[in-house]
């Protein structure tokens, strides 16, 4: 439940950074703030679950893979900080007008390849950069699930 909550927040507070302090997020933001509200389900799902069933450990599964997912955005996104390619001015067109443009497949390419505003660093948490932050809080959440698909169940 508090993992669940947890990416509520992270999510809440993407949504204030965008419209309450104005900064637009950029294709790579976007991804990862789908890998955290994909998460919230399957934590909040999980933990209705009763303890050590195969349900519940299916929906750990799915957690892990969307939280590899989000920890490999952010930290493609922290290497294009830590080494923005020269002379580069932005990621390219918004995520909405690709998905009402061209194919959905090429739209998963162009975010991958993504350059620009996905480097600025300007806005920093705690002294990280956003994608900084969220590679340490999606490198938390796959320690928390290590931990809880390494259990052992109770023996009655």
């Amino acid at each position: 439940m508090l993992l669940g909550l947890t990416c509520v927040a992270l999510v809440a507070a993407s949504f204030y950074i965008e419209h309450v302090l104005g900064i637009d997020p950029c294709p790579l933001c976007i991804v990862q703030r789908y890998a955290y509200a994909g998460l919230i389900p399957v934590f909040f799902a999980g933990a209705m679950v009763r303890t050590h069933v195969p349900a519940q450990r299916a929906l750990l599964w799915v957690a892990a893979i969307l939280t590899a997912g989000g920890l490999g955005v952010a930290g493609y996104q922290t290497y294009l900080q830590l080494f923005p390619a020269p002379l580069v001015t932005r990621c390219g067109a918004s995520l909405s007008y690709l998905l009402d443009t061209v194919a959905f497949t090429e739209v998963l390419a162009r975010l991958l390849h993504a350059t620009g505003d996905c480097s600025d660093t300007s806005f920093r948490v705690l002294g990280l950069t956003l994608a900084q932050a969220s590679l340490l809080m999606f490198l938390s959440i796959a320690l928390c699930l290590v931990t809880l698909l390494r259990r052992k169940p109770a023996t009655a």
